[in-house]
């Protein structure tokens, strides 16, 4: 018998509702560097991340998605550098990682971690 796998685990999209989505593309291209595909998305490597106006909020509590760094001081400078709203560099020793978080132009936290 062969084993047929029908769900990979692979990321392909990640959804953020934006009521201003204009500013929102804006936002991610310009502060994160992310490429705007033909289709209005962002591409990110393997997958990725959908703008979808509406009146819809995403989670304000906890990051809506997270990014990889190999060097967060550096991340962290170049981003307050481009005026983005991050907070405080934090060393989390259970997981034994570097993260902080980056807050976009709808108020979303995306955690920004170097693993």
């Amino acid at each position: 018998m062969t084993s047929i796998n029908v769900i990979t685990n692979r990321v392909t999209e990640i959804y953020v509702h934006v009521s201003d989505y204009e500013k929102a593309i804006e936002w991610y291209s310009d502060v994160l560097g992310i490429n705007i595909n033909s289709h209005g998305g962002l591409d990110m490597d393997g997958a990725r991340i959908l703008l979808i106006e509406s009146d819809k909020k995403n989670p304000m509590t906890h990051a809506v998605f997270s990014l990889f760094s190999p060097d967060i001081t550096a991340a962290h400078e170049l981003l307050k550098s481009k005026g983005a709203r991050v907070d405080e560099i934090y060393y989390c020793p259970y997981e034994k990682t570097t993260s902080f978080h980056l807050t976009d132009s709808e108020g979303y936290l995306i955690l920004i971690k170097d693993c």
